[in-house]
């Protein structure tokens, strides 16, 4: 009897290993041919689905702008003469400024003038900005004035400020990688530029980027609640010919001041969080990746869960174990329905917790006891097993979401900053170096918080590369994303 018993032990083992790969194998088709949508829509017999009967109209895009210039009329071979970086291409549109010296007396005689140029950019069309300072000889021939040359982001160089931010967003927003923008922009305008002269841009770039940078570090350290994730990037070797390096993107976002910040690491390590986190005391949302352990063990951190997470591993054992995964299912998409309702009825953070104590905080006691009641019935290693175990695994931390309002079900808004960098992985493939990948983290940063503030990105960089130049680190606060006024708002 007792071989019987073992050879249907092993039988029954077969059986649910046999399962659990052809789960796997179904989700990895799907992954690769099918549909990605995480969405969830229940059957009509699923009855613990809440029709709140809210909905949001979509918002119509904002309409197109035209943006016109004038051309310049042509000049002289010996006027297009620059300072000394290549001849200054006549065929482009040219925008003089002429500035006077300040010191200039009365009676005092122009003996010449001092010309440089650099590249500037609108949308659509690349441009001259040329700089004409006249040159004085003061009465009585007491010396020689001219007006300073203003800051510029790089120092003897032809890339102005409007150019920098151009490329800097192509590049990190738009996902179009440098070699292509060069190409773009000598269709466009007859001009190609150097390899060399597009990699130094980004440098230039964030040069001026890198103190504001900071800056959104420092405030991100002293939030109370952020939530946290990760994302690898390729990185190229140098020690290692062809082949690239699995960094990773560590991505840290304040959901009430609408601050993202990444920060580059060649590893996935708990280390990572915990110096990077040193002094923070708070909320701390993350997944269950036992990397955040260490951080979160820290005193004065208390750690909040995500449901995302937990949904995504019922929403697996779809096709293994239906009834019980759309139960599940239909019981989480319930309580993202309460809480969309209250977003849409801009609810403060006092109203948003009492209807979560009265509609989410019962359903979640019962929804708990359902999960211990079906751990004890499922296979630790079938799909619903391992959707079960997560999820209780994970549930002491979703008492911060009952206990404050400003704490979100999920992680799903520092996923949504994330995501730029995967489309940018299948464009621009890896990074060159370790150093071109915190470059990355930098400017992701500042385009993915200027995209929750509603920033011009272009506009906001320009700015940034024009005036920053000329200010010191103790201006750095008027730059900080939730701190800065577009020059429109302040001319007006």
């Amino acid at each position: 009897m007792k071989p019987e018993k073992a050879s249907h032990a092993t039988r029954e083992e077969l059986i649910a290993e046999n399962n659990r790969l052809e789960h796997h194998l179904a989700w990895l088709e799907r992954q690769i041919f099918g549909t990605k949508s995480e969405r969830f829509i229940p059957g009509n017999d699923q009855q613990t689905m809440l029709d709140l009967g809210t909905g949001v109209s979509p918002v119509p895009p904002p309409p197109p702008q035209k943006i016109s210039y004038e051309r310049s009329a042509a000049k002289t071979e010996k006027e297009s003469e620059g300072h000394g970086r290549g001849p200054m291409p006549a065929h482009l549109p040219i925008v003089d400024e002429r500035i006077e010296p300040e010191n200039k007396l009365e009676g005092s005689v122009c003996i010449g003038e001092e010309t440089s140029w650099r590249f500037e950019y609108k949308p659509g069309s690349l441009y001259i900005k040329r700089t004409i300072r006249p040159k004085y000889v003061l009465p009585g021939q007491d010396g020689v004035t001219i007006a300073p040359l203003p800051p510029a982001p790089v120092e003897k160089g032809n890339a102005g400020p409007s150019l920098i931010a151009h490329v800097t967003q192509s590049k990190y927003e738009f996902h179009i990688p440098l070699d292509r923008q060069r190409k773009m922009i000598a269709q466009q305008s007859g001009v190609l530029l150097a390899e060399s002269v597009m990699c130094d841009i980004i440098k230039a770039g964030c040069f001026w980027i890198e103190p504001v940078y900071l800056g959104m570090v420092d405030h991100i350290k002293r939030c109370r609640y952020l939530q946290a994730d990760e994302t690898p990037i390729p990185v190229l070797c140098k020690d290692r010919k062809g082949k690239t390096h699995r960094g990773y993107y560590w991505v840290f976002y304040d959901p009430l001041g609408k601050v993202v910040v990444f920060v580059y690491h060649k590893s996935r390590g708990g280390d990572v969080p915990k110096t990077f986190l040193t002094g923070f005391k708070g909320i701390l949302q993350v997944d269950g990746y036992e990397a955040y352990n260490a951080v979160c063990s820290q005193p004065g951190i208390t750690r909040a869960a995500c449901m995302d997470h937990v949904r995504r591993y019922f929403e697996r054992a779809r096709d293994s174990q239906p009834d019980d995964a759309e139960y599940a299912l239909s019981i989480i998409g319930s309580w993202y329905q309460i809480e969309k309702d209250s977003r849409t009825s801009n609810l403060d953070a006092a109203k948003c917790l009492a209807r979560r104590k009265e509609f989410i905080a019962p359903s979640m006691e019962q929804f708990q006891v359902w999960l211990k009641e079906r751990a004890m019935n499922a296979l630790p290693k079938s799909p619903i097993g391992e959707a079960v175990g997560y999820a209780l695994g994970q549930w002491p931390h979703f008492q911060p979401f009952l206990n404050d309002g400003d704490v979100q079900l999920s992680n799903c808004l520092i996923e949504n900053s994330i995501r730029p960098v995967a489309i940018g992985r299948n464009n621009y493939m890896f990074k060159g170096s370790h150093d071109a990948a915190q470059r990355g983290a930098m400017i992701y940063s500042i385009i993915g918080t200027a995209k929750r503030h509603d920033i011009d990105r272009f506009e906001y960089l320009t700015d940034l590369f024009t005036r920053l130049p000329a200010s010191t680190n103790r201006q750095i606060e008027p730059f900080l994303l939730h701190n800065w006024k577009s020059p429109k708002d302040n001319a007006s």
